[in-house]
């Protein structure tokens, strides 16, 4: 790998503007996470739907990315539309979520900070009558919301492991940067685990709650396994903090991947740092949610939908437009 100014490399991912991906929580407040509103001029066309958007964690730019394409095409198709962050606090989002229905949504759009913790307002969504399209982490009871629409996790683990089995046969000892509280992480992790071959072993599962967890995380485990060779990050954040931790001790021989596909994890490949990322559309997933409203909106049957993952390395980053999400 080409080396990376070592604290430089630190300081962008420490104070990058990213929430935890597919984590529960994040201790440092979003400057989004008061409710927002906003509504398409009144026309002969416009409808009565009101969308209700609330994401785990609106520092996270993969969940930014996906709200911005919903509030884009919902508001052209003459729709209200308003969001609140979750901030990784369930009590929270429950508030969040209880305020947007009592203003009069017709649909939920929900990233839960917790699986279970989201019930109570799947119960009054049900009540109310307010459909649910639950996107990018899964609520625990499927039955009670519309649909689900989502990035293959179980893929985008799987895609990192076959990466690494292909180029590093010989393995190694592997810290993974984890999260079982969110259900796209522990799908990413089972989708590393059962592929990776035999040779790797992990060393470190850390779960992590809050993005300044990795870097005591990512420290403590290079001293007490000097022999780590590979970093799995649940997602671009955290390996690039991982990634700042490696370089600043000098260990620039260790492997990161991790999984999203953000412009600065795709910068990173570019500069000879992360080594390779499971890339997410979330762009696709935010049309995809916005399909699922339009259908659901015109009488009609909406379906769970799996938005593939794809794999970008140093090897291929040449193809891809690092600036932009794809």
């Amino acid at each position: 790998m080409k080396n990376i100014k070592k604290l430089a490399a630190l300081g962008l991912a420490l104070t990058m503007a990213a929430g935890l991906a597919g984590c529960s929580s994040s201790s440092t407040p979003a400057s989004s996470a008061e409710a927002t509103s906003s509504t398409a001029p009144e026309t002969a066309e416009t409808t009565t739907v009101k969308i209700g958007f609330t994401a785990m964690n609106l520092t996270d730019p993969f969940q930014i990315a996906v709200r911005d394409t919903v509030k884009e095409l919902a508001e052209a198709e003459g729709w209200e539309f308003q969001s609140g962050d979750g901030n990784g606090d369930n009590a929270k989002q429950i508030n969040l979520c209880e305020d947007m229905i009592n203003a009069g949504i017709t649909h939920l759009v929900l990233c839960p900070v917790s699986q279970d913790g989201i019930l109570p307002i799947l119960e009054l969504c049900q009540e109310k009558g307010v459909k649910v399209i639950n996107y990018d982490s899964a609520v625990a009871d499927r039955d009670l919301v519309a649909c689900f629409i989502g990035s293959d996790n179980y893929s985008a683990g799987k895609l990192d492991a076959e990466y690494l089995n292909e180029k590093y046969p010989d393995g190694g000892a592997m810290l993974i940067i984890d999260n079982p509280k969110a259900e796209s992480v522990v799908a990413r992790v089972k989708g590393l685990t059962e592929n990776l071959n035999s040779n790797f072993e992990v060393v470190n599962d850390y779960n992590i709650s809050t993005l300044e967890e990795v870097l005591s995380g990512t420290e403590d485990t290079l001293q007490v396994h000097p022999e780590l060779a590979f970093i799995f990050g649940l997602n671009d954040s955290c390996g690039l903090i991982s990634l700042g931790a490696v370089q600043s001790a000098g260990r620039d021989d260790i492997v990161v991947v991790s999984v999203d596909g953000s412009p600065d994890g795709q910068a990173s490949i570019a500069d000879g740092g992360l080594m390779a990322t499971a890339a997410q559309s979330p762009v696709t997933i935010g049309k995809e949610v916005f399909n699922a409203l339009k259908k659901d909106v015109a009488g009609e049957k909406v379906s769970d939908v799996d938005v593939p993952c794809f794999l970008i390395s140093q090897e291929n980053i040449g193809d891809y437009d690092i600036t932009q999400w794809h």
